[in-house]
């Protein structure tokens, strides 16, 4: 049996019909951070495929009797859980960002998820900074289209730049904390960084 299989969170996932393990992860966060709320219009997921965090988000708002706008962004084309919508883009295009505008009208987005991660290369401190390139380009994202108060959640992958990335978000949100939810594979360096209430200090420019 191999180690996906074998895996009690991949088995839970099946089980509760998520379409990753990865789902366990945001429900953690969620339960300890409260990040979604009823006042949450707007939801951007980047990182999308497979989906699993688009479905936890559909069902603590269902919970609420609430249906914010929820879109999925992502290299890999995937088929959004019904009650989201997708755009296939990359985060670094200047089209992905205008057709990210255009589908919440410029109205703003109160969460930014981020569960992007770059291709491993087996070498830990490289894929610790590609993984901060990536989180680079998502705060250029949050910056621009997160709302006062809004929340920010992002996967970035443990190493040297750590505390350079959190000072960046702690200039950004009122508070920052970092997260090793029980569902990441513990011998991997996969964190969270959730930054609660955006200061005011966006630019809408591309």
């Amino acid at each position: 049996m191999d180690r996906q299989s074998a895996d009690p969170y991949t088995k839970k996932s099946l089980a509760d019909g998520y379409r990753s393990r990865a789902a366990y992860k945001l429900i953690e966060i969620n339960q300890k951070h409260k990040i979604f709320k009823k006042s949450t219009k707007n939801i951007v997921d980047l990182g999308f495929a497979p989906g699993a965090w688009t479905q936890v988000a559909l069902a603590e708002f269902a919970k609420l009797g609430l249906s914010p706008k929820i879109l999925g962004v992502d290299l890999i084309n995937c088929a959004p859980p019904p009650g989201s919508h997708f755009i296939e883009g990359d985060i670094f295009s200047r089209k992905t960002h205008q057709e990210i505008d255009s589908f919440f009208s410029e109205e703003g987005i109160d969460v930014v998820l981020s569960d992007m991660m770059c291709n491993s290369t087996g070498n830990g401190e490289l894929d610790h900074y590609g993984s901060m390139d990536i989180c680079e380009g998502v705060l250029i994202l949050t910056n621009r289209l997160l709302r006062q108060k809004g929340t920010l959640v992002m996967k970035y992958f443990s190493g040297s730049q750590d505390r350079e990335m959190r000072q960046k978000l702690e200039k950004m949100f009122d508070r920052v904390f970092t997260m090793k939810p029980h569902a990441c594979r513990q011998s991997l360096r996969e964190m969270y960084m959730i930054g609660l209430g955006k200061r005011i200090q966006k630019s809408n420019k591309l």
